[in-house]
């Protein structure tokens, strides 16, 4: 798989198929089932809220955890050229397959750049609309007092990163035949992905949809879905052990 799959245009099967093993996809189909044995009185509104809660948490944490060998086994069984789509010989990328040192060198100066612009705009959002916290970050936030800590280091370093990069660069991004990607498809990207992770307010949506173009620009660039990933694992690393910090 890491070696590349023939370049080729996605059928509406690989689609369905990806969409279906993504995590958003999985955490809904195992909180429907979980909620349906729910055995709670329904007169009993604080016992049921506290139910639905701890579900909602299992299913972030168990759903995004099956995303990824699922997406990797779609991947494989129908050779969906998402990784390594320069078709890179061993001789060829350094350090992960499907990046040269090239690109490495680009992702060196383009990561810290990109972050810190984005992060200035995170701290201009603060003082327009004052000091607001996503509902996907409270989310995570409160698992860290259900969920052992390296359960969610798994989960939020290592699996969502790659999960999410297979589904909104792999196969969002790139149109199959070709290596380069638009600059329409990136925009999708972005706002897909802001989407999916729930903004509530104008500084969550700037800040979701702002992470998805400097990663969508990252593997533009590159040509690679892994730069996007080195890039997500980056960002989520920073982000959990300052959450672990506090």
């Amino acid at each position: 798989m890491l070696k590349g799959y023939p370049l080729r245009d996605y059928t509406w099967k690989d689609w369905i198929l990806m969409i279906l093993t993504s995590g958003l996809a999985l955490q809904f189909i195992i909180a429907f089932l979980a909620a349906m044995m729910v055995d709670v009185d329904p007169n009993n509104t604080e016992a049921l809220m506290a139910q639905m809660a701890r579900i909602s948490i299992n299913a972030a944490v168990y759903g995004t955890l099956l995303s990824l060998p699922l997406s990797l086994w779609v991947i494989y069984s129908r050779k969906i050229p998402i990784f390594n789509r320069k078709k890179l010989s061993k001789s060829e990328w350094f350090i992960v397959p499907g990046l040269t040192k090239k690109d490495w060198s680009f992702l060196a100066k383009y990561i810290p750049i990109s972050f810190i612009i984005y992060t200035s705009g995170n701290v201009i959002m603060t003082l327009i609309f004052g000091e607001t916290e996503a509902v996907n970050q409270e989310a995570i936030e409160s698992m860290f007092g259900f969920i052992p800590v390296w359960v969610l280091f798994l989960m939020i370093v290592i699996v969502a990163p790659i999960a999410e990069e297979v589904l909104f660069r792999g196969i969002m991004l790139f149109p199959g035949k070709q290596l380069d990607t638009t600059w329409v498809r990136v925009i999708i990207s972005a706002i897909l992905f802001g989407l999916i992770h729930s903004p509530t307010n104008i500084p969550a949506l700037y800040s979701y949809v702002g992470m998805g173009v400097i990663f969508s620009y990252a593997s533009k660039k590159t040509q690679s879905v892994e730069a996007a990933i080195v890039y997500h694992f980056l960002n989520n690393l920073l982000a959990f052990s300052a959450i672990l910090s506090l």
